[in-house]
């Protein structure tokens, strides 16, 4: 049964009664530590709102470490006749000889890579030049979008977009990927099955 008043529920269903008399003791606590050390605590309010954070959910379960791991997002700016590039340097930090192929999912304007293949052995490291040229005749706005995938013994993946515009120039990135095995059983990983997505569009029943 609900009493209406303001003074109920201000912590957790705390009457606001009871809630004055918490912040009087810790005031009274307070107070007497100061005098006896020195020491200035927080105020009661403060404290109570440090309580609450704590108590707050804040556990997030990360992405499985077999899924595709994402290397983020890398946008380039170039002009006509000019050339976008992104140099993949790719560390094989495991104990054993790997193979490691780099290639693209996707085929929007002309992508090379070079080398496409790395045979990497412990602690190896190599550096892997993905380019885009523009031709001369590329409308201002064009827009090419990739997905660069480098397979070793994870699987990592670049979204990499590169805008033609009459401002841009050539533009080369260079970016980090360490193929690293992953040896810890993570608590999070009691959370995670294999799902398949459906295969088809569920018709809903109309009777």
């Amino acid at each position: 049964m609900s009493t209406g008043n303001s003074d109920t529920n201000r912590l957790g269903g705390v009457p606001g009664a009871l809630m004055n008399l918490i912040n009087a003791e810790i005031a009274l606590g307070s107070d007497l530590i100061r005098s006896l050390t020195g020491i200035e605590l927080p105020n009661p309010g403060d404290m109570l709102r440090a309580s609450r954070a704590r108590l707050a959910p804040t556990c997030r379960i990360p992405p499985p470490c077999w899924m595709p791991q994402p290397m983020g997002e890398c946008v380039s700016f170039v002009g006509q006749c000019r050339s976008a590039s992104i140099r993949l340097v790719v560390t094989n930090c495991d104990r054993t000889k790997r193979t490691i192929t780099i290639d693209r999912s996707t085929n929007q304007g002309n992508v090379t890579i070079s080398p496409a293949t790395l045979a990497l052995g412990p602690m190896e490291r190599e550096t892997v030049s993905v380019s885009l040229d523009v031709p001369s005749d590329t409308a201002d706005g064009t827009r090419f979008e990739n997905l660069i995938w480098v397979r070793g013994c994870k699987t990592h993946f670049l979204r990499w977009t590169v805008f033609v515009g009459r401002a841009g120039v050539d533009s080369c990135h260079e970016l980090t990927v360490n193929d690293c095995p992953d040896y810890l059983h993570h608590w999070y990983d009691h959370f995670y099955c294999v799902r398949g997505c459906s295969s088809g569009q569920i018709t809903p029943d109309r009777g």
